[in-house]
């Protein structure tokens, strides 16, 4: 498995009273889909850490991308920024994800 995943997620508009709960399903979102990317073998992810760190207020436009930096088999390490439309980082995540994969055949 390499760790070169990246993904990137999207919401085109922001209200400002719900700045903190879209910036963390983005940051969580895009999270998840680096680590889905790197392992297409696996059924999902379960989010078992996860630090934000929140840097100004987010705006329209925001997008985060996340990236594997590390793990192995059944446990994932990524991180993820959020930016606006500017180009200005928001919020940056870090994660540990643990893979849920199908059940073998016979088990």
């Amino acid at each position: 498995m390499s760790t070169a995943a990246t993904a990137v997620c999207v919401a085109p508009q922001a209200a400002a009273a719900s700045h903190r709960s879209q910036a963390i399903a983005l940051l969580d979102a895009a999270l998840v889909a680096a680590a889905l990317a790197r392992n297409p073998d696996a059924q999902a992810v379960d989010v078992i850490d996860l630090h934000l760190g929140f840097v100004q207020p987010g705006g329209a436009g925001l997008h985060a991308e996340g990236q594997v930096t590390g793990g192995g088999r059944s446990v994932c390490f990524c991180e993820a920024e959020l930016r606006n439309a500017a180009g200005q980082l928001v919020a940056r995540a870090m994660g540990t994800l643990r893979y849920r994969h199908p059940p073998s055949p016979g088990a």
